[in-house]
């Protein structure tokens, strides 16, 4: 019986914990929408709702890559949310651009 030892090759980094568990961390994408997003909700189906400040501070602890993978789920659509007006509610929290996501 043969037992090959593979050593890790540097040319090919680990991955490190960013692409080992997505762009959410350890939540899933559907987690994200139904705990961390939840307040957002109704500010993603009409521009004409107003962002609660609870959405806002939600928002805030969120990754850029996190928002736009949860944004651009089906999970997302299937409730009735447009992604086009959900990228919206950054701006309409009326921070300046950058300083709303970590």
């Amino acid at each position: 019986m043969v037992v090959a030892e593979f050593d890790h090759d540097p040319k090919y980094p680990e991955p490190d914990e960013h692409e080992k568990r997505g762009p959410c961390g350890k939540f899933s994408t559907l987690r994200m929408l139904t705990h961390k997003l939840r307040h957002c909700e109704k500010a993603a189906r009409s521009v004409s709702v107003p962002v609660s400040s609870q959405c806002c501070n939600d928002l805030a602890k969120v990754s850029i890559p996190c928002l736009y993978d949860v944004f651009s789920s089906d999970a997302f659509k299937k409730v009735g949310v447009d992604p086009k007006i959900a990228i919206t509610i950054p701006h309409r929290c009326h921070k300046p651009r950058g300083t709303y996501l970590s």
